[in-house]
């Protein structure tokens, strides 16, 4: 069984910094050398005998290479008021980047293309997506998640039709623990423990990797249809918002020509 997995919240600004510090593996020396303290200075600060400043906080945020999510937390724990924003992706402040986001999916149809946030929830889709959803699923499994590992990781979802699906899930789930261990986030633990609640992994059998490809392929089969994959997923590299910075664009290419042809139909 597949242990349940939590996160300790570090709520004080001086376990909070320890934690990050010792998590990037950067000595106490190191840091205060690095944001221009002493390391006593920054002992004390650990240890809550000091209260550092909004300026010294942004330095070691910036130091530690936080998240803006984490950067707004830290200077929430010092007592500050948070520096970014989390504006909703349908907001008149994002509406150039719903724009910009709106038209890689629709330019990259027939084929399907996906955004989600951290939290894997679908925000955006297209008419390709849909497509592939409805011919394997069916409408109504669709409407039911609306969470891009749910619809994988689901007794009624895609894992059902998913070829070489053990090494599939182990992937997926590897590459979600470390995430959590990334970004300490309590949404990805809540996911990771939904989509594992009674799960036993199977490591019984090696799972079979194409190493003719120079990518994993992620193969649907249902009766004589099959639709092989590989997919890229895109950042914004500039965000000075958390939602923006959260945002990922996840691009469905067709593998063969079968597959492609599909979609032309």
């Amino acid at each position: 069984m597949i242990p349940q997995i939590s996160i300790k919240k570090n709520q004080d600004i001086g376990n909070l910094i320890q934690f990050w510090r010792k998590l990037n593996r950067i000595s106490q020396l190191d840091l205060a050398l690095n944001i221009g303290i002493s390391s006593k200075h920054l002992s004390f600060i650990e240890t809550g005998k000091s209260k550092p400043s909004r300026d010294l906080i942004i330095r070691i945020s910036n130091t530690l290479k936080l998240s803006l999510r984490h950067r707004n937390a830290f200077l929430r724990a010092a007592g500050y008021s948070a520096e970014f924003s989390e504006e909703p992706l349908n907001s008149s402040k994002l509406a150039t980047v719903h724009q910009a986001i709106q038209s890689i999916l629709t330019k990259h149809e027939p084929f399907p293309g996906i955004v989600v946030d951290q939290k894997y929830d679908i925000l955006l889709k297209n008419n390709g997506f849909e497509e592939m959803i409805n011919n394997f699923l069916g409408p109504n499994t669709r409407v039911k998640y609306n969470n891009s590992l749910k619809i994988l990781f689901a007794k009624d979802g895609l894992r059902n039709y998913t070829q070489n699906w053990n090494f599939i899930e182990q992937f997926l789930l590897s590459r979600l623990m470390n995430e959590i261990i990334e970004t300490q986030s309590n949404d990805l633990v809540k996911l990771y423990n939904e989509i594992t609640q009674g799960k036993n992994l199977s490591t019984s059998v090696p799972p079979q990797i194409d190493t003719s490809l120079p990518y994993i392929n992620l193969s649907f089969k249902k009766e004589n249809t099959i639709a092989n994959f590989f997919t890229m997923i895109t950042t914004l590299g500039t965000a000075l918002d958390l939602t923006v910075q959260e945002l990922r664009v996840e691009l469905f290419y067709p593998s063969d020509e079968v597959t492609k042809k599909l979609f032309y139909k």
